[in-house]
């Protein structure tokens, strides 16, 4: 719960998230959207096509990622979601260090930022009902050797996203039972999908060592029983006993795990889906948004 003192709703918000110039579903919808069922008045500002900030009067700034922005030309109190790896972008802890707090899904987490791993909607992620007809299903972006390798190995029976169709040859190279790939899926078409599979499967970014968890776990537990790599934060998340049984560290204990559920009835697999759904409750857009707001000056 807020404290009476800070408030959840008519504040205004200069929200910074590609929302427009995003090739795909940027996740600026959803913190729109959250914010919004609070009772904000929120003003996008798609950085990348809109170069001046703003003008205005805001209660507080938020800034998505925003590597392009100057801190420092923003009012106080700002804020910023940065999402990726540290390390991946030179010099942006001096960028972070001009924001009045940072959140970040990152693990281990730096001592100056706050651990806000995200998120989902529960209107939109959610299971639709269909007929669960595909045993075992990855969807997201070959982005990497990391995600090549593992999937080669565990083998779901279809991968829909980017840049596979290139290398098809690499991945069912020595096998008889090629994996299907598919186009990429987003939101509507993403839950309609993911809620036809047994068996999702969650690999976070290559080609470097992942440092913590993406949205695409939250949802994917949120439409099926969903196995994943065990990147910093999964355990946080689920629970040490939940994770001993649907996270895995190498392709080889991945391929293991999903012959293991595929043998499964689907009421076994549901059963532990449901902890699944239990376990990222506290993980929705909305209560992401109020952990932020809880961070303002009172």
């Amino acid at each position: 719960m807020l404290p009476d003192c800070v408030g959840e709703k008519d504040l205004r918000i200069l929200l910074a998230t590609p929302l427009y110039s995003a090739h795909h579903w940027d996740s600026g919808h959803f913190w729109l959207k959250a914010f919004n069922s609070l009772g904000n008045y929120v003003r996008i500002w798609d950085y990348r096509l809109e170069l001046d900030t703003p003008v205005g009067q805001w209660d507080f700034t938020l800034i998505m990622k925003g590597e392009s922005v100057d801190p420092e030309t923003l009012p106080h109190p700002r804020f910023c979601y940065w999402p990726d790896a540290l390390d991946r972008t030179p010099s942006i802890e001096t960028l972070l260090a001009k924001y009045d707090k940072v959140f970040t899904p990152v693990r281990p987490t730096p001592a100056d930022m706050e651990w806000l791993p995200s998120g989902f909607d529960p209107d939109i992620h959610h299971y639709n009902g269909a007929k669960k007809d595909i045993p075992s299903l990855y969807i997201g972006t070959n982005n990497g050797q990391r995600k090549i390798d593992f999937l080669k190995k565990i083998r779901p029976s279809i991968i829909a996203g980017n840049n596979w169709g290139g290398v098809a040859e690499q991945i069912n190279d020595g096998y008889t039972q090629p994996i299907r790939l598919l186009l990429p899926q987003y939101l509507h078409d993403f839950v309609a999908l993911a809620s036809r599979a047994q068996v999702l499967i969650n690999i976070h970014q290559g080609p470097q060592v992942p440092v913590g968890v993406n949205r695409k776990l939250f949802e994917c537990c949120a439409c099926g029983l969903t196995i994943s790599d065990r990147v910093p934060g999964v355990v946080e998340i689920l629970g040490p006993d939940l994770a001993q049984l649907v996270t895995f560290d190498t392709p080889q204990e991945g391929r293991e795990l999903l012959e293991y559920w595929s043998d499964r009835t689907q009421e076994e697999r549901d059963e532990i889906w449901g902890k699944e759904k239990k376990a990222i409750e506290p993980f929705t857009y909305v209560e992401g948004v109020k952990r932020i707001l809880n961070a303002l000056p009172l």
